[in-house]
């Protein structure tokens, strides 16, 4: 739905909201997309947000509470009667179970998964245990198996067998009779084959599979650089335990992408969402204060270099243009690292191209932009030896925020600490205090060469 049908959507709920229509609104919302009514939903207060999901019936409403914004929710989880919320919860896959329960108070998540079918609440404590950001603690428990001393014959009842359970089918995984996984059976391959093959005849051996303690973030890039629809998880002894689909994978990438822009700017992902000022503040406070800091540490260099202003004191108009240009480089440089280091487009192996890469870059931007400062500088007052100055502490502050905006995050990712934490207001300030020492200290050797100081 576009924006604009969804708001006339919105104009109809709110006039039934008010006439208390509930059997108009159910109609209404009965032919959309789980991922429309989600979309429906958070443009409305969180009162008749409750109000529109009660009427949703419990197949509907497992996938809409999936969709809706986290704050959301959250909101909707925390009103929300238990016996309700123990059949939203048994309508859904093991996966996205164990996501909603692991969301809840200890107490609440208890008595849900002692009011679930036991086989439903079983697996949902199996995927508990997996830490929340690994390839176990996203992967589903639905997939279908079958040894490779079957049938293709076997293998169709089995798939036939499992489609209840399991909205999505893509493959159908091999394994022996340990439960090793030892290949993949695309749906394709079974359909042509004759009923009476073995599977261990067209089976594919080569399986890329991930293991259950594997970062989500290098799941990601593994479906990603091998175009997978789903992936399947083993253990450390290769027993084959679950999988995970394309559409967790995108919310795997929606997540550190929001997670990282978050960090960046040195803030929590939470903040969208959240009311509390005093909450927003607590995130981005120390991170400002690491930019006060870098701000009193420049005015400190600038009280330093007081006698090279005294000559020439035109050299304090160009503090803002010097300090914005290497903060606004070292971002760029810097944002380009962390992304790269994400994806894993960047590692150690090739950190001297990379960093070979940006020098060069920064020597070109600090020629380019170097050059048309000290020609304005020079139109503009006329004053050749500011001309020099300003330009040349332009071209190597350029070059060195260029610099340092790989080798921070990559000596922060060294350190096992994550890089988007220091690529905003950390580098940021180192850029502006090397700028300004760069300004200062190059001004400072040509007037005195010059005698003018």
């Amino acid at each position: 739905m576009t924006e604009q049908e969804v708001q006339g959507l919105v104009d109809d709920v709110k006039d039934l909201i008010e006439q208390n229509a509930r059997g108009h609104i159910a109609n209404l919302l009965t032919d959309l997309h789980p991922a429309d009514i989600a979309d429906l939903l958070d443009k409305f207060s969180e009162e008749n947000r409750r109000y529109i999901f009660e009427l949703l019936d419990t197949e509907v409403a497992s996938d809409v509470i999936l969709e809706v914004e986290d704050a959301h929710r959250e909101s909707l989880l925390e009103r929300m009667d238990e016996h309700r919320l123990s059949e939203i919860v048994e309508e859904m896959d093991s996966d996205d179970a164990t996501d909603i329960v692991g969301e809840l108070p200890s107490d609440v998540a208890e008595a849900i998964l002692e009011s679930i079918d036991k086989q439903d609440s079983d697996e949902v404590k199996e995927l508990l245990k997996y830490p929340e950001e690994s390839a176990g603690g996203i992967m589903a428990l639905e997939f279908v198996s079958v040894q490779q001393t079957a049938t293709v014959a076997e293998a169709i009842e089995q798939i036939r067998k499992a489609a209840e359970e399991i909205s999505e089918i893509y493959n159908v995984y091999v394994t022996d009779e340990h439960g090793i996984l030892t290949g993949v059976l695309p749906l394709r391959q079974l359909i042509i084959s004759s009923p009476t093959t073995k599977i261990s005849a067209i089976m594919e051996t080569d399986v890329m599979s991930v293991t259950s303690d594997m970062d989500q973030e290098e799941v990601a890039n593994i479906v990603g650089k091998y175009d997978l629809v789903a992936v399947p998880v083993v253990n450390n002894q290769g027993n084959l335990v679950g999988r995970i689909t394309i559409d967790d994978i995108i919310d795997v990438l929606e997540e550190e992408v929001s997670e990282d822009i978050s960090k960046m700017v040195g803030t929590d992902e939470e903040e969208i969402g959240e009311t509390s000022a005093l909450k927003v503040a607590g995130w981005r406070l120390p991170w400002i204060i690491t930019s006060l800091c870098g701000g009193v540490l420049s005015g400190i260099i600038i009280s330093r270099f007081k006698e090279t202003l005294g000559p020439l004191l035109a050299l304090a108009f160009f503090i803002p243009v010097i300090t914005a240009m290497g903060g606004n480089i070292g971002l760029q440089s810097s944002s380009m690292t962390v992304r790269g280091l994400a994806t894993g487009e960047i590692d150690m192996h090739h950190l001297m191209r990379r960093l070979w890469r940006e020098l060069r870059i920064g020597i070109l931007m600090g020629i380019i932009c170097g050059g048309a400062v000290s020609l304005v500088v020079f139109l503009w007052l006329r004053n050749e030896l500011l001309g020099i100055i300003v330009g040349g502490a332009m071209f190597c502050a350029i070059t060195v925020a260029a610099t340092l905006g790989i080798l921070v995050p990559i000596f922060f990712n060294k350190l096992k600490v994550d890089p988007a934490l220091a690529s905003g207001p950390f580098v940021t300030m180192s850029n502006d205090i090397t700028g300004l020492v760069i300004y200062f200290g190059l001004a400072s050797l040509l007037l005195k060469w010059t005698g003018v100081g």
